[in-house]
């Protein structure tokens, strides 16, 4: 009787899926009982260097990988080195998105990749950190971004840039995303108790004001207003966007690495757009921790199915 129950309990653990695996399947069961509406995914992830300029292609397989899992409708990603359109298009077929563009082809560039045809609306590449790609998909303004990484008076200038920009195109059905490398109001509390090697190093990271944490960038973009969609969603203790253990001088234990943890990345919704999101994530475990320095950040929006 022992070896028949051990037997039963040794199969169900060789069955029982992983956890993203459960999460996947459980998906497949989502149901709303009206027509016409569907469920997309947007995602948005600084890759660290591209890849290392395309040379690190074990990692870009994994990346792939692990995008083609999460199927998102929307892409929009940082540090695009060393790519190309031709690259960035060839990339993007393989997790299905036909649609694809980039803001320039040198330096940090940033991009979207989408499952829907992408409208190009501007190319913005001065008084914005590495520049300001504003496309149209799915019915929504798309801002991707990726502000200066060393300067914060040059940070701030540029939020203010992009603020009025979205004032002038009266962009009310917008979303800014990307890398800011600022920090939110929103995670003061939490910064202050738990991130306090930042503090103590604080001449020597850019991201700090005078040694003391520097919430002025997203409060401009807050101010239009735009909604911070993960705080909602996700814990002050979970918003850790920044940095991962594939880098070699930190830590791999996570209490560790807490002391210098920081959400620099952000997706933002103006208010008729937030009140579409049904969820928030910052996929910041597993297998996300060697992918990149930086954790991939996404959102779900329920909306009204639109025609081809």
């Amino acid at each position: 009787m022992k070896h028949i129950i051990y037997s039963l309990l040794l199969g169900f653990l060789f069955f029982v899926p992983a956890k993203g695996q459960h999460e996947e399947a459980l998906s497949a069961y989502e149901r709303y009982w009206s027509p016409g509406y569907e469920k997309i995914r947007i995602i948005s992830y600084n890759i660290f260097n591209g890849f290392d300029w395309g040379k690190d292609e074990d990692r870009m397989a994994r990346f792939v990988s692990w995008i083609k899992r999460q199927d998102p409708e929307i892409l929009a990603m940082q540090e695009l080195c060393g790519f190309t359109q031709e690259r960035l298009s060839a990339l993007a077929r393989q997790w299905g998105h036909p649609y694809a563009v980039i803001l320039k082809e040198n330096g940090y560039p940033v991009g979207v990749t989408s499952k829907k045809p992408i409208r190009l609306k501007t190319k913005m590449l001065e008084n914005c950190g590495h520049g300001l790609l504003h496309v149209e998909t799915y019915g929504y303004d798309l801002l991707v971004t990726h502000l200066n990484p060393s300067d914060t008076d040059k940070r701030r200038a540029e939020a203010t840039n992009i603020v009025r920009y979205i004032k002038e195109h009266s962009l009310d059905r917008c979303l800014l995303m990307g890398d800011m490398n600022a920090h939110s109001p929103a995670d003061a509390d939490y910064m202050e108790a738990n991130a306090y090697r930042l503090l103590i190093e604080g001449k020597q990271n850019p991201n700090l004001l005078d040694g003391n944490f520097d919430y002025s960038v997203i409060s401009c973009f807050l101010s239009v207003p735009l909604i911070d969609v993960c705080r909602s969603f996700v814990a002050p203790d979970k918003r850790t966007t920044f940095p991962t253990p594939v880098l070699m001088n930190l830590s791999r234990h996570k209490e560790i690495r807490k002391r210098v943890g920081e959400r620099l990345d952000f997706i933002l919704a103006t208010p008729s757009v937030a009140k579409e999101a049904t969820d928030a994530f910052i996929f910041n475990e597993g297998d996300t921790d060697y992918l990149s320095d930086h954790y991939p950040i996404g959102i779900d929006l329920f909306i009204k199915e639109q025609a081809e």
